[in-house]
């Protein structure tokens, strides 16, 4: 059978992943199985004030600011081309983007010379503390938190796709989720299925390394477009096997 993409990101994004992967080549089935559910919480203008720069390292950020403002003249810092493209969507107009991950926000913030106080407007679950390292580097930054990332079980039909056996294709977008897909896992007889874990970064890819008996690859940027140059190549290696000789 071809190869399955299963995706585990929160349904919003992994449904937009979808069809922008089935839009780049992806020609096998697609299991959308989200390992987190996005929680909103409240988010007011006035817990804006006194912030000079906002920072934000995802849409679902952007989404809370949108939601908390009309304005649209702050400035703000996001993360990579993703963040950017839903800030752009919501009107913000002073976007500074950086390269992709936490590591490359601090360092272009240094290099742009950027000054607070900042606000980081995040989840629940980081993969880097982004205002403790400003604050260590003498800067005034803050952060809150304005949604959770509240942990889903794996869907009975992925279950099922799994002990079915073949090859799935499992991308990685965080190290949370990484680690929530990898405790799934464990508890899964996978005798049968052949899994191809696709990460975004080296801490994701940390994630589920402890997992034997998958083949890896990272991304060579953080980003959706390095995922799906990753996803895309992965699949041209494995259909061959599939065809006849």
């Amino acid at each position: 059978m071809p190869p399955c993409l299963l995706l585990t990101r929160p349904r919003a994004a992994a449904e937009a992943f979808a069809q922008s992967i089935r839009a780049a080549g992806w020609r096998g089935e697609v299991l959308v199985a989200p390992l987190m559910r996005i929680a909103h919480l409240p988010l007011a203008e006035a817990d804006l004030e006194g912030a000079a720069t906002l920072i934000a390292t995802s849409r679902h950020a952007i989404e809370a600011l949108a939601r908390a403002t009309g304005r649209r003249d702050m400035r703000l810092w996001v993360v990579g081309p993703g963040t950017a493209a839903a800030a752009q969507a919501e009107g913000f107009e002073k976007l500074q983007v950086a390269g992709g991950d936490a590591q490359a926000l601090l360092r272009d913030i240094a290099q742009a010379g950027a000054r607070g106080p900042f606000l980081h407007l995040c989840g629940a679950h980081v993969a880097a503390d982004i205002a403790g390292s400003l604050r260590r580097h003498d800067h005034e930054a803050r952060a809150q938190i304005v949604y959770r990332q509240d942990a889903l079980p794996l869907s009975s039909a992925a279950k099922a796709r799994i002990r079915a056996g073949g090859d799935l294709l499992c991308p990685v977008f965080s190290p949370r989720s990484g680690r929530l897909l990898a405790a799934e896992l464990s508890a899964l007889d996978m005798s049968r299925a052949r899994l191809h874990m696709v990460s975004i970064s080296p801490n994701a890819d940390a994630a589920t390394a402890h997992l034997r008996g998958f083949s890896r690859r990272i991304a060579a940027r953080p980003d959706n477009a390095h995922m799906t140059v990753e996803i895309i190549a992965c699949q041209a290696k494995l259909e061959p096997v599939e065809k006849p000789s």
